[in-house]
């Protein structure tokens, strides 16, 4: 079970990648809650920091502040595109209230601007985490205690 609540960043925001969005989803176990960003196309995986944030949390470029579920912020961001100004990469919704989880309340594209994207996680309250790349297919895995 994840020990730790302090930010976790690696090489974010100096990598960026090829590597486009190709899905977000949400997963229960026995001792942590999972969210899941899978990645597609050719290249390494970007940079990433996943930390807390306070609200409110704000979209980006606007700066309009946006409400998320919960009663407190992960913001996961990400060197990479989620969907490409040309519209390749994730075609899914912005905006996920996930009915498989407990402790996760939503998962929100707060970014998806020069390259870079970020998604909050709003959760029922602050929880130890933790993040493990992964490969084939690529993508971060965020396993949250229960």
């Amino acid at each position: 079970s994840p020990t730790s609540a302090e930010a976790v960043v690696v090489d974010f925001p100096n990598t960026l990648s090829a590597l486009v969005g190709s899905d977000i989803r949400t997963g229960a176990h026995p001792c942590f809650e999972r969210v899941v960003l899978e990645l597609q196309g050719s290249g390494n995986l970007p940079g990433y920091r996943v930390e807390y944030v306070d609200d409110p949390v704000k979209l980006s470029p606007s700066d309009l502040e946006v409400e998320v579920v919960g009663d407190a912020t992960l913001v996961l961001s990400v060197g990479a595109w989620m969907t490409t100004m040309d519209g390749e990469g994730y075609q899914g919704s912005d905006d996920i209230v996930p009915t498989n989880v407990k402790h996760i309340r939503e998962l929100r594209l707060i970014e998806n601007f020069e390259g870079m994207h970020q998604w909050a996680i709003g959760l029922d309250e602050r929880r130890s985490f933790e993040v493990t790349p992964r490969a084939d297919p690529p993508r971060l895995v965020i396993d949250i205690a229960n």
